[in-house]
């Protein structure tokens, strides 16, 4: 082992000799496991208790721009993804100022310790030309080989997966200031015209509403689904909730020619919940039902008590085809065509995953097909 003299502010600064890495990494290489480690769909790199790399496979030293995986044994894995910061100190990798902030330093300290972590880690690294940036998701798991501790780290590049978020994050910000000039506008004017337009300003008022609840629904989605969305729950009345969403979704029907009833024999419960993804779910479902109905039909909303909480349900005439009841929550799964098919899926996402509780269905030509929101009481 090399003597500790370089200063650090942050890990230690020691490293193994060059021959005893080598070493290290031919005793892994014959190993039954190198093999697969070669063929996993990641970047992997072993690094010993000096951080020192003893194994990468292709993709890391691709991630890297190495010429071969051999290239990088002895590195420390700043030092060979380029890191702006790792010769900022004559110790390397892991002893700067810097250093106490990265992910992936980090997430090996843990393993080290004999826990797994899982860390994001952002590098800056400059070539010739330019300025590079990495963000990578790190995956770090303790290892023993003898006398050896490692860690064994799985990088994935999630650069695009950080811009698609950005993109998306800005995308709604200037969508629902657009929306937001448009109703401003509408709430100037609307005061000053004759009252022969009133009718016209108010299919115009409920226009603007419907695309900022469509695009709210759509962030309320991803926000969802990245397990980023914190519910805010309150207390609700189930008669109120059901009359405000019949008069709130009639108007989905411009024609008239489909109505939506309340039944008379829904108990008034009172509940918490997160009011706003309820609506959520609870309008997705009663606009499914509204499009498999035909003209001169109802769809009923209704509540009961459950077992085990509150149930809030949807029902039409309609009978789901078996395809489409063995398939109906499957994501991307749609009857009316690609790019459709989160609907249901959402549903059950919101209730499951916000709401604590679960989207289910029934249909059967005696009865129709009823959708019903279980909620915990």
């Amino acid at each position: 082992m090399q003597d500790e003299s370089p200063t650090t502010e942050y890990l230690p600064a020691r490293r193994l000799s060059r021959e005893r890495i080598l070493e290290i990494a031919r005793e892994i290489s014959q190993s039954p496991a190198a093999w697969s480690l070669g063929v996993v769909p990641l970047a992997i790199a072993i690094v010993n208790e000096t951080r020192q790399i003893v194994y990468a496979n292709d993709r890391f030293a691709a991630l890297a721009n190495a010429a071969s995986p051999e290239a990088v044994l002895g590195m420390r894995p700043g030092e060979a993804l380029g890191c702006l910061h790792a010769y900022e100190s004559e110790g390397g990798c892991g002893t700067t100022r810097f250093c106490q902030y990265c992910g992936a330093a980090n997430a090996i300290v843990k393993s080290l310790g004999g826990q797994r972590a899982t860390q994001e880690c952002a590098i800056n690294r400059k070539n010739v030309t330019e300025l590079d940036a990495l963000n990578l998701q790190v995956w770090t798991c303790p290892m023993e080989r003898g006398d050896q501790r490692l860690v064994l780290n799985s990088i994935l590049d999630i650069a695009h997966e950080k811009a698609l978020r950005t993109f998306e994050r800005i995308f709604f910000h200037d969508v629902m200031n657009a929306v937001s000039g448009i109703k401003g506008i509408h709430e100037i004017i609307a005061p000053e015209l004759p009252d022969r337009f009133m009718p016209d300003m108010d299919l115009l008022r409920r226009a603007i509403e419907d695309i900022q609840n469509i695009i709210e629904t759509q962030k309320d989605f991803l926000s969802v689904e990245m397990k980023e969305y914190s519910p805010a729950f309150a207390l609700c009345d189930t008669r109120e909730v059901l009359s405000y969403l019949a008069s709130y979704c009639q108007s989905f029907t411009f024609d008239a020619s489909r109505t939506i009833l309340v039944d008379p024999s829904s108990p008034t419960l009172r509940f918490s919940t997160d009011l706003r993804i309820l609506q959520r779910v609870m309008v997705n479902m009663i606009k499914n039902a509204l499009e498999a109905s035909r003209p001169g039909e109802a769809v009923t909303l209704g509540c009961e008590q459950g077992e085990d909480g509150v149930v809030l349900w949807v029902r039409n005439n309609a009978v789901l085809p078996r395809e489409t009841k063995m398939r109906l929550f499957q994501k991307g799964y749609s009857t009316k065509g690609s790019g459709r098919g989160f609907g249901t899926y959402s549903m059950r996402l919101f209730a499951r995953q916000c709401l604590g509780g679960d989207v289910d269905f029934e249909s059967a030509p005696e009865t129709g097909t009823r959708f019903f929101l279980t909620l915990p009481g």
